[in-house]
Formats: structure tokens, C-alpha cells, sequence
């Protein structure tokens, strides 16, 4: 997959920018607040519809947009792909109101509008930046993110059951709330419908979500030892808020679908039913995907506690470089590999093994960099470099 074209309008700090990108990728090279990572986070948007670092989506917006033709705040995104088979355009439009500062998005593929569930996948991206570190020292809600972003894109069963999923938590906690002062029998009854549906979404997202990690997890394991001189093993264990002993998730993760979904869906129901005196109590759902985790393990320790911050950022790598593979298995074809001052977090041996392995494969690699040495290196000679001052773009 390439991205060919990549168009900015009232995006962040871009009133308006057309870029061409080569087959092979660019360089970038801005001071901080350039834009050059706005430029990686239109991408990213493009493929996922969400931002990598924004907390509220008005802020993607330029704040001076649509004041010159007397429309409200807008910004629009835009791009050209290419596949061995196909091309396709896709464009995502901003528009804010006014009056709440609520934003409305609008999904376009070749000029016809789409809901998210069905833009999501069109364009696989991995992405690399600095923040990624909270992959391993975050919250479990940001690796859960983690999965459920790569899953999206690759599975669009998950991606829908993923959003009927949270409509069905919002809608019984909502439920619960109500219920607090009800007898357990009227509760039974009211939450029998609500429960039923959880189960069934969310046995699904478990189920795929562990058969990712038998795949990833391998492929994370083999790119952390080529990473680390060490010869430390890393491993990663889920960790279900259901009731699933460890020696069951192996054996779930490779049966077949719906018979894994099944034996999820009954230790499922049990979980709900013993805890329901504690969800009417709180007001909330206490297990489902919505609470489970994923641990990275140093041999046998938590890796938070016991990797430095250097070994840490190496399982980060390793984590996206077994990403790029999954994805390459399962699509048939490669990300685009988004790179955002991830580089300079590295040590010189480490940026030369991760550079090389990218440079190897196949596929469209964008770098960004506030000093262009980062990125003046051999391998990377193929790339052309620009630089970015203002919201403008300039070659070398």
C-alpha cells in the first residue's frame, strides 16, 4: 500500500498543503511546532479516524478556518492510495459548531460517504513516536487501545463488534445505575437482554484479541532478542477480568472461533452473575474486554518494574516491528511505517538496527526529525529529504 498524495486544508497549522509522496517514503525535517507531526497525525487519522495526541478533536481545526468565506470552522484531509490492484481516494471532514465546539466528522471513499465503521482499513498505518513508551508504563486502557487499533484495521467483524460492544456498556451502565435500588430478582430481569448482548460482542473481542497474541507475541519475543544485547527474553500475558484460568487462554487462542467464543461466553455469564451484587452497588460493568490488560514480562518479571527505560523503549520497537508483520500476514500487504522523532530516543546502534530492518522491507516509510543528522544516514539516502518551516514544505 502507498500513499500517493496527501492534501491539507485548515488542518492544525496548515491553511492549505499538497504533498506527493515517492513510492519509497520521505524524510522530514522541522523544528518543534513546524508541523511535521500534524503531517504524521493526518495520516494516522486517515487510516484510524482518530488522533494520536489530541484529547478534543476541535483542536485539529485551524482556529481562523472558514472565517474568510463566512462558513463555520472546518478542516479537511485528504489522499491518494495505491495497492497492486487498486486505487482509492479517502477524505475526512471536520466541522465544528460554533456555538458548542462539538465537532462533526464526515467519511468519504472515492466520493462516497461512508460511516466510520466501514472507513476504518482502507489504510493500514504502524506508527512510531516518542509517546509510544506508554505502551509498557501506560494504563491499561492505552494498551487496550493498542490492540484494539491494530484489530480494526485488520478485522473489520472486531471493528463493528468493538462499537456495538461500548453501545451495549454505555447503555447497562446506564441500567445499573437505575437499578441500585431494586431487589436482585427485578435487576435479573431488566439486565437479562443487556447481559446477553455483552456476552456475545464481547466473547468475540476476547477470542481475537488472543489469537492476535499468539501471533504477535512470538514475533515481539524474536525482534526484542535482535534488539537487546542483553539476551533477556520478553513475553507478553493477557490478563482477562474474566474468570479464565492461564493454561485456557493458549488453548482458546488456537480453536476455532466459535468454539472459543462459546467457552468464553459461559465463564462470561457465570463472572456477571457472581458479581452483580458489586455492578449494583458501583453502577458499573466490572469485567469484559472494556477491563483487561496486557502485561509485558522481562523473564518472569513485570518489565515496568524491573527493564530500564532503554530496554523498555526496545520492547516498544519490537512490539511495532512484530505489528508490521502481523499486518503483512493478514492483508497481504504492507503499512505505511510512520516514523515521528521516534529516532532521536534511540542510541546510535539501536537507530542503525531499527533503520536497516525498515529499510529492508518493502514498504512506504515517512521519517520526521527536528535535526536533519538524525536522518542523514546511507540507508536512508534513497528517501528524499524535506523541510518544513510555517506550514510550508521545501526539498532538501
Amino acid at each position: 500500500m502507498l500513499v500517493r498524495s496527501l492534501e491539507l486544508e485548515e488542518f492544525r497549522c496548515f491553511g492549505h498543503l499538497h504533498l506527493v509522496l515517492p513510492d519509497r517514503g520521505l524524510r522530514l525535517v522541522g523544528a518543534n511546532g513546524s508541523g511535521k507531526t500534524s503531517l504524521i497525525e493526518a495520516l494516522y487519522m486517515l487510516a484510524t479516524t482518530k488522533s494520536f495526541r489530541a484529547s478534543l478533536e476541535r483542536h485539529l481545526v485551524h482556529r481562523s478556518s472558514g472565517s474568510e468565506l463566512g462558513i463555520p470552522p472546518y478542516a479537511r484531509l485528504a489522499a491518494e492510495l495505491f495497492t497492486e490492484t487498486e486505487r482509492s481516494t479517502l477524505e475526512i471532514v471536520l466541522m465544528v459548531d460554533p456555538a458548542s465546539g462539538t465537532v462533526r466528522k464526515l467519511y468519504r471513499r472515492d466520493g462516497r460517504s461512508l460511516r466510520a465503521v466501514e472507513f476504518v482499513g482502507t489504510l493500514r498505518v504502524v506508527l512510531f513516536s516518542p509517546e509510544d513508551l506508554e505502551l509498557v508504563t501506560g494504563s491499561p486502557q492505552q494498551r487496550r487501545r493498542y490492540l484494539d487499533t491494530i484489530l480494526s484495521t485488520i478485522d473489520r467483524a472486531y471493528l463493528r463488534a468493538l462499537a456495538r460492544y461500548t453501545r451495549i456498556l454505555e447503555h447497562r451502565n446506564s441500567l445499573l445505575k437505575s437499578l441500585a435500588e431494586r431487589d436482585q430478582r427485578a435487576a435479573d430481569e431488566q439486565l437479562a437482554y443487556w447481559d446477553e448482548q455483552l456476552v456475545t460482542y464481547g466473547a468475540y473481542l476476547l477470542v481475537a484479541r488472543l489469537r492476535f497474541l499468539a501471533e504477535w507475541g512470538p514475533r515481539l519475543r524474536d525482534h526484542f532478542q535482535a534488539l537487546d544485547t542483553q539476551a533477556q527474553v520478553l513475553t507478553t500475558a493477557y490478563l482477562p477480568s474474566i474468570d479464565l484460568p492461564e493454561s485456557l487462554l493458549s488453548e482458546l487462542a488456537a480453536r476455532e472461533v466459535a468454539d472459543a467464543q462459546v467457552i468464553v461466553g459461559a465463564r462470561y455469564r457465570e463472572t456477571l452473575e457472581r458479581l452483580r451484587p458489586d455492578e449494583l452497588r458501583r453502577g458499573s460493568t466490572l469485567v469484559g474486554p472494556h477491563r483487561d490488560d496486557v502485561e509485558f514480562l522481562l523473564g518472569e518479571e513485570p518489565l515496568t518494574a524491573f527493564g530500564s527505560r532503554g530496554v523498555q523503549r526496545l520492547a516498544v520497537i519490537a512490539a511495532k516491528l512484530a505489528e508490521i508483520a502481523v499486518i503483512r500476514r493478514v492483508t497481504d500487504d504492507w503499512p505505511v511505517l510512520l516514523l515521528d522523532d521516534a529516532l532521536s530516543e534511540l542510541d546510535q546502534q539501536h537507530r542503525a538496527h531499527l533503520l536497516a530492518t525498515l529499510s529492508a522491507l518493502p514498504a512506504q516509510l515517512i521519517l520526521t526529525a527536528t535535526e536533519s543528522d538524525v536522518l542523514e544516514t546511507p540507508v536512508l539516502s534513497s528517501l528524499p529529504l524535506f523541510r518544513l518551516k510555517d506550514g510550508r514544505l521545501e526539498l532538501g
